[in-house]
């Protein structure tokens, strides 16, 4: 198994980087949130995972060895393979998943963007098993998830890419929708 790979980014691609070790090019997916701060010529460390199929050994990779973490506990969940897996790690925090699957609210993670229909089978499925993975102390709560989807939701339709959205989010202050939009704005404005 290759728990982790170090090395400069040779490469970066719609949704994977190529990490150069020693002359080897390793081919990583990554979650696309983490995709954007990577540049080529970048000195990394990502957590790995490799996923062993008949006709293919592919390495999915992460900076935060949390979002790893989810990342294998939802391959668990029947129906989500690694592509699946990496999309929704893609969208949704590993706070996100936390808060969810302690509220056992699939409604929270349908608001990071994940479909209803697979909401309810990880809610089902990993409220059980992911038990030492759910760390809601410094997590949202539930009232701020929803707020923050509210905000996310407006910006969208505003015309901003939900990564955009998000990103401008994660800097905006203030305990209602309309403060957190005008501040997300400032943000989006710089």
């Amino acid at each position: 198994m290759i728990a982790s790979i170090s090395g400069k980014i040779s490469q970066k691609n719609e949704n994977s980087v190529v990490i150069d070790v020693q002359g080897i090019g390793y081919l990583i997916s990554v979650p696309t949130s983490e995709l954007a701060q990577f540049k080529v010529g970048q000195e990394v460390n990502l957590h790995t995972y490799l996923v062993v199929k008949e006709d293919a050994l592919d390495l999915y990779g992460s900076k935060d060895p949390q979002v790893l973490a989810w990342f294998k506990m939802l391959l668990n969940v029947k129906g989500i393979g690694p592509k699946s897996s990496l999309l929704i790690v893609s969208i949704a925090r590993p706070e996100d998943l936390s808060v969810a699957l302690h509220a056992e609210s699939s409604d929270m993670l349908v608001n990071c963007g994940i479909s209803k229909k697979v909401s309810e089978r990880i809610i089902l499925e990993l409220k059980n098993k992911a038990k030492n993975l759910i760390d809601v102390k410094d997590a949202q709560t539930a009232q701020s998830m929803t707020l923050d989807s509210e905000v996310l939701q407006a910006l969208e339709a505003l015309g901003y890419s939900r990564d955009q959205a998000r990103d401008a989010l994660r800097h905006a202050e203030g305990d209602d929708v309309e403060t957190k939009i005008r501040e997300a704005l400032k943000q989006l404005g710089k």
